[in-house]
């Protein structure tokens, strides 16, 4: 019986989805609202806040090094998140075999992810 997967698009949703709700509820426009205005850097850090909820709630390392993958390219601006993330899709990959990863994914998402993993220089 195959285990249910978070596919590499519902990951990104999930973060994006963080972001969107954190530029919507505290960026510039929420000033028209009466509501409390925050910096890029204080929705990234609530954005973080869900990416830390997100750990412990994967089943496989495939969906972490997913998680990583999309955490990396959205802290692009910020050096020492950048190297954080590295550190850990790194550490995922030492410790499983990519191709066993991927084996299974369907070949839409399968061609998706491994793009990404060439643009990032990660494969």
């Amino acid at each position: 019986m195959e285990q249910y997967r978070v596919s590499y698009q519902e990951i990104k949703s999930w973060v994006l989805g963080n972001f969107w709700d954190g530029c919507r509820d505290h960026g510039p426009m929420a000033k028209a609202q009466d509501k409390s205005v925050w910096n890029l850097e204080q929705i990234v850090s609530d954005v973080y806040d869900g990416y830390a909820g997100g750990s412990g709630s994967f089943d496989s390392p495939l969906e972490y090094l997913m998680l990583e993958v999309v955490s990396l390219v959205l802290s692009s601006w910020y050096p020492s998140q950048v190297e954080y993330h590295k550190e850990r899709i790194a550490e995922l990959l030492a410790g499983n075999d990519l191709d066993e990863m991927l084996r299974g994914i369907p070949a839409d998402e399968l061609e998706e992810f491994k793009h990404d993993l060439y643009i990032l220089s990660i494969v």
